[in-house]
C-alpha cells in the first residue's frame, strides 16, 4: 500500500477564482476566519480543471467526450449492461476518468433507450444495468482548496476597455456609453494539498468489492509522473491573464500510510515582501510519518525570509530537485525504470 502526498505553496498570483457577480461587481471566492478577516481561495474544481487542461495540451491526455455513447453501446451484452466492461474501458482510454473519476447516471443508448436497473425496468425500451443504476468511480487524485496566505483587504478594480468600445462595441451593442464593471482583486501566495492513492490508479473497483488491474505498472507510473510534471508548472488562465501556480515550496513524498501529512503542517506569513515558514510546526508534522520514512522538501531561492533555516533544519533542496526525487519514489513504488 502506498500514497503520494504533496503540500505546496504557489508563486504569487492574482485573483484566481470568482464566484457569482453582484450587480456589476465580480466577487472573489472567499472564506471568513474566526477573527472576521477573510482569505481568498481557489476551489478544488478550478484546480483540477487546469490540471486536466494542461494534461490535454501537454501530455495528450484524453478527456471524457461525446464518444462515450460508443462505449455504452459496446458494453451492452445479452440485453444487459456490463458496468465492469464500461468502467475498465474508460480507465484504459481516458486519463481523466482514471485519475479524477466520474459519475454516470441516466445512461442512454444511441437510439435513446434509457438504461436502468433490473429491478426498475418498467418499459419495453428500457435496458437494464447489470447492477445498480449508475456507473461511479471515486477519484484516486484529490486536491484541497488553495487558500491565500495573505488576507483579503477589499481591493477592487474598475474594468474598462475604452479603445475596444470606440472601435466596435458601441456599434454592436448600440450603447451611447460603455458600462464600467468592477472586480475584487487580491494578490497572494496560495497553499494547497494534493494526494494520490497509488494503489487505485489504473485499477477498476467492482461492485462486489474486488479489484482488477486495467493498466500495467509502466502505464500507471507514467500517468502519475505526468501529473507531477503538470503540478510543477501549473498555471491558471482567467480573464485574459496567465497566472503562475508553480511551487515556491513543496513538501511530501510516497509513504506507506495514505494520509495528507502536511495539510496542517505548512503555515506561512508574508512580511516585508518575504514569506516566513513556521519551521517548528512543519518539523512536528513530520513526526507523524511512518517510522523510517522521510519527507522530500524543496524551496525556491529568494522567496523565504528564513531560507537558511529551512535548508539547514529540513534539508531542503531546490524545487526541481524535490520533484526529481518524488518521481524516483513513484518509479520505485511501481517497480519500473524510466518511463
Amino acid at each position: 500500500m502506498g500514497g503520494l502526498t504533496l503540500t505546496i505553496i504557489t508563486a504569487k498570483a492574482t485573483s484566481l477564482n470568482y464566484g457569482e457577480s453582484v450587480g456589476n461587481v465580480s466577487v472573489l471566492k472567499k472564506l471568513s476566519l474566526g477573527d472576521g478577516s477573510q482569505k481568498t481561495f481557489v476551489s478544488d474544481k478550478a484546480l483540477k480543471y487546469d490540471v486536466r487542461r494542461k494534461g490535454k495540451e501537454e501530455k495528450s491526455w484524453r478527456l471524457l467526450d461525446e464518444k462515450l455513447k460508443e462505449y455504452v453501446k459496446n458494453s451492452l451484452l445479452n440485453n444487459g449492461f456490463d458496468v465492469d466492461s464500461f468502467g475498465k474501458d474508460l480507465i484504459r482510454d481516458y486519463e481523466e476518468f482514471d485519475l479524477f473519476g466520474g459519475l454516470f447516471t441516466n445512461l442512454k443508448t444511441e437510439d435513446g433507450k434509457k438504461i436502468v436497473g433490473k429491478d426498475k425496468r418498467k418499459k419495453k425500451d428500457e435496458i437494464p444495468l447489470s447492477y445498480g443504476d449508475s456507473v461511479k468511480r471515486v477519484c484516486p487524485v484529490k486536491m484541497t482548496y488553495a487558500f491565500s496566505i495573505s488576507k483579503f483587504s477589499g481591493d477592487t478594480n474598475f474594468l474598462n476597455n475604452i479603445d475596444a468600445y470606440n472601435r466596435y462595441i458601441k456599434h454592436v451593442e448600440g450603447e451611447k456609453e460603455q458600462s464600467i464593471p468592477m472586480s475584487e482583486e487580491h494578490t497572494s501566495h496560495y497553499i494547497y494539498t494534493l494526494t494520490v492513492d497509488l494503489d487505485r490508479v489504473g485499477v477498476w473497483e467492482k461492485e462486489d468489492g474486488t479489484t482488477e488491474d486495467v493498466l500495467d505498472n509502466d502505464e500507471k507510473a507514467k500517468r502519475v509522473l505526468e501529473l507531477l510534471d503538470i503540478i510543477k508548472t501549473l498555471n491558471r488562465q482567467i480573464k485574459g491573464r496567465w497566472e503562475n501556480l508553480s511551487p515556491v515550496f513543496v513538501v511530501g513524498g510516497v509513504f506507506s500510510v495514505k494520509h495528507p501529512f502536511f495539510m496542517e503542517g505548512v503555515e506561512a506569513v508574508e512580511d516585508r515582501d518575504k514569506l516566513w515558514l513556521n519551521t517548528q510546526r512543519l518539523k512536528e508534522s513530520c513526526d507523524y510519518l511512518p517510522e523510517g520514512e522521510e519527507a522530500v522538501v524543496g524551496i525556491l531561492s529568494g522567496v523565504f525570509g528564513n531560507e537558511e533555516e529551512l535548508r539547514e533544519s529540513l534539508g531542503a533542496g531546490s524545487v526541481a530537485e524535490a520533484f526529481k526525487r518524488l518521481k524516483e519514489q513513484v518509479r520505485e513504488y511501481y517497480g519500473v525504470s524510466e518511463v
